[in-house]
């Protein structure tokens, strides 16, 4: 039985895209998964700039964000301070500090970093939920662009802003068995069979890449987890464009996929409605305070 790496430390908090997910990543970047010669290059996850010099966001292009999720204890009050009644009264419900401290990190960073893109107070920010759980803009008559998605896992938090429908997934290595069960049940037939056809040192690093650019694309869409089957990754190597089975319009569109190490031993990806598109990676960090400091901006299509 060929054994893989998952991690399933998620909270309640997290405000996942949708429900019932099962967390999972993969090894891609620019290089095929099944060129073992070529690993995912450090340079590119080697050069997160500094939150204070974050441009403003334009078309085509994507903000990736990445934090800690478990932030000092002075930093951690200023969060918990700026969340919702309701996400506070969420965090309390929270069983385990860990889990406590990791739920204020990751939702009052998305308010500060979302605060800066709309030159407001983070507490300002407000959410609407869709069917699925995933999380946009309550005011979207006035703010119809600016789109986010987030994902923690273990240690860290990252976060993907755009002008279109994105989605990202981060994992950290977890061992597990059982792999050809989740293949069966969320593969596709021509990705199963695929899969079957590759060598054993070559699986894992395949496994990864079907199974993380699918929750990637999930969580763009706002689906669940039941709609795995109906996206269908070209085979591996040729394309980083998905395609639609099973009658799902919402891949009629292009969508392009992109994945990336943010830091040793975590693996993410991100899935944009664009053919391609230009990634910026930024550091977060507590700019003085987090009321109204160091405002981004985002350019405005109506």
């Amino acid at each position: 039985m060929v054994k893989f790496f998952v991690s399933r430390i998620k909270s309640s908090f997290h405000y996942l895209s949708r429900k019932g997910s099962v967390d999972l990543f993969f090894v891609h970047g620019e290089n095929h998964v099944n060129d073992r010669s070529s690993p995912i290059a450090p340079s590119e996850i080697s050069h997160w700039q500094a939150a204070a010099n974050v441009t403003p966001l334009i078309q085509g292009a994507v903000h990736v964000w990445r934090a800690s999720a478990y932030q000092p204890p002075q930093i951690s009050d200023q969060l918990l301070q700026s969340l919702s009644q309701d996400e506070q009264d969420r965090v309390a419900r929270l069983r385990f500090d860990h889990h406590r401290y990791r739920a204020i990190a990751s939702r009052g960073i998305l308010r500060s970093i979302l605060a800066r893109y709309l030159n407001c107070d983070p507490k300002a920010v407000q959410f609407q939920y869709g069917i699925q759980g995933k999380p946009t803009l309550a005011d979207a008559s006035s703010l119809p662009t600016l789109q986010f998605n987030l994902s923690h896992s273990h240690e860290l938090v990252v976060y993907a802003i755009a002008l279109q429908p994105v989605g990202i997934d981060v994992e950290f290595f977890r061992e597990i068995t059982g792999c050809d069960r989740l293949i069966k049940r969320y593969f596709s037939a021509q990705e199963q069979a695929l899969f079957n056809s590759l060598a054993a040192d070559a699986k894992q690093q395949a496994f990864f890449h079907y199974w993380t650019s699918k929750e990637a694309m999930l969580k763009a869409m706002g689906l669940g987890i039941s709609d795995l089957k109906k996206i269908q990754l070209n085979p591996i190597g040729q394309c980083t464009q998905p395609y639609p089975i099973a009658g799902c319009c919402q891949l009629a569109t292009s969508w392009h996929l992109h994945s990336f190490e943010p830091e040793p031993n975590y693996f993410a990806s991100i899935a944009i409605e664009l053919p391609t598109m230009q990634l910026k990676y930024w550091q977060w960090a507590l700019l003085q305070n987090l009321t109204g400091s160091h405002p981004i901006g985002y350019e405005s299509i109506h």
